[in-house]
């Protein structure tokens, strides 16, 4: 019986990445979930952005392996994992997007791909969302136990860059910033606008998934990514919370 995948993944290989895959989607999922039904994202913040900067650290490295396998036909070295990728969400989604901006001559139907990359291209949000993550992932989520013991991080802590993607998410949608105002002098609305204000961020954090999905579903990120990323958009009813 010949290779189901023109790769040189190993059984085991394809096994593990089945399950690295399932971790990445059911973080993202669970996260998205709960970002967007946080009346206060105060109480929630921290199990949010764990999730969150967990799942979209293992999306990106799923499908810059893919990528990479597509061009090799082996997985990306522990060497380029470790040493250049490391934590950092935000060289990675740079990357990953421009591999698929560089690739979308491999699509079926390349018009997909386009429009999603479009609509990534054109969150402003995103892009603020990433670097909150990032400062979470690396760092930050010991903000306050490395304060706790006298040695505090010479950034701001997450909470602050999170704010400030929240900000972006004001600053560029006029309904929100309507209801904002509205809030202003009626604060009965506060919990209105704060579910809003979480659901734009989990937006833009579906958004990127989608993009990073409907490669894999059109061939971007090789043969085996097309199986992968049908998959990598299926979430049981209990993750969905329907």
């Amino acid at each position: 019986m010949g290779k189901q995948f023109d790769d040189d993944l190993t059984l085991l290989q394809g096994t593990h990445l089945i399950q690295e895959s399932d971790s990445a989607k059911h973080l993202l999922a669970y996260g998205i979930r709960a970002l967007r039904t946080a009346a206060f994202i105060e109480t929630t913040r921290d199990p949010i952005m764990t999730m969150l900067s967990i799942g979209v650290e293992k999306m990106l490295k799923l499908g810059l392996g893919l990528n990479h396998m597509a061009a090799t036909r082996v997985w990306l070295p522990l060497s380029v994992l470790k040493n250049d990728y490391r934590h950092n969400l935000i060289r990675m989604e740079e990357l990953l997007r421009e591999a698929i901006r560089a690739n979308v001559g491999r699509a079926t139907h390349p018009y997909y791909v386009n429009e999603a990359l479009a609509a990534v291209d054109h969150d402003p949000v995103w892009p603020s969302l990433v670097i909150a993550l990032n400062r979470y992932g690396q760092e930050g989520r010991f903000y306050f136990l490395d304060a706790l013991a006298d040695n505090p991080q010479r950034e701001p802590s997450p909470q602050a860059f999170w704010d400030a993607a929240e900000r972006v998410a004001l600053e560029n949608d006029p309904e929100l910033n309507e209801l904002f105002n509205r809030m202003i002098s009626d604060y009965s609305l506060s919990e209105r606008f704060y579910r809003r204000l979480n659901e734009r961020a989990a937006d833009s954090l579906q958004r990127f998934w989608d993009l990073v999905a409907m490669a894999g579903v059109q061939g971007v990120l090789g043969d085996r990514g097309k199986g992968w990323g049908h998959d990598f958009k299926l979430i049981g009813r209990q993750v969905a919370g329907e």
